[in-house]
């Protein structure tokens, strides 16, 4: 039965992530009613505040789910073996993978109003993934000069103002080269954590 419930209420709130997206692809997000939001889902009122407290907080659970994606890299891919010899502390090829595949998207809410929840929502998850991949990353019997969460939001906000300027820009490079040009930024930083006497 918990089961079932389970599959109900992750079934209303895709319904209701779906319907935001279309309607974002359409108008403006900041012109987006909640009434328009369930009308498109065909779901209550009600229905809708037992999941979200708001818009905002509907949008900021859609854009969640779309960056869990992100944590389910190839393992195969040489990206992201953690060393000192191999040195990429986080996926950053799936961020812009992924930022690339729903390039509409993310034009409209740059467009539309919606940027301010996007972008924070995509700040936390990259400043958990960044910590996450250091812990594994960093000699367990060594300490750093800088601390971790230095180095954290360094690499998560380095990682998002380059893909915030790649996307407004309209993508002047593809995925593979940007992440490049990332990776050859950020690295040197994280290469001195092993290099420093």
């Amino acid at each position: 039965m918990a089961r079932k419930t389970d599959r109900r209420v992750q079934r209303t709130r895709k319904l209701l992530q779906e319907a935001l997206v279309s309607l974002i692809l359409e108008k403006r997000y900041d012109k987006i009613t909640v009434q328009e939001i369930i009308d498109r889902a065909n779901v209550g009122r009600s229905t809708f505040y037992a999941h979200f407290q708001d818009k905002e907080d509907l949008l900021a659970s859609n854009f969640a789910s779309y960056t869990a994606q992100w944590d389910h890299p190839d393992e195969t891919d040489h990206e992201h073996k953690v060393s000192p010899e191999s040195p990429h502390v986080l996926h950053s090829l799936d961020f812009f993978l992924h930022a690339n595949e729903a390039y509409e998207f993310h034009q409209a809410m740059f467009e539309g109003g919606g940027a301010e929840v996007m972008l924070e929502t995509g700040r936390q998850h990259m400043m958990a993934d960044v910590q996450n991949h250091l812990l594994d990353f960093l000699p367990e019997d060594e300490e750093s000069d800088i601390p971790l969460p230095v180095i954290t939001n360094f690499l998560a906000g380095g990682l998002l103002s380059v893909m915030v300027w790649w996307l407004k820009e309209k993508r002047p490079y593809p995925p593979e080269k940007i992440n490049e040009m990332f990776q050859q930024l950020a690295m040197r930083g994280v290469e001195s954590l092993f290099t420093a006497d």
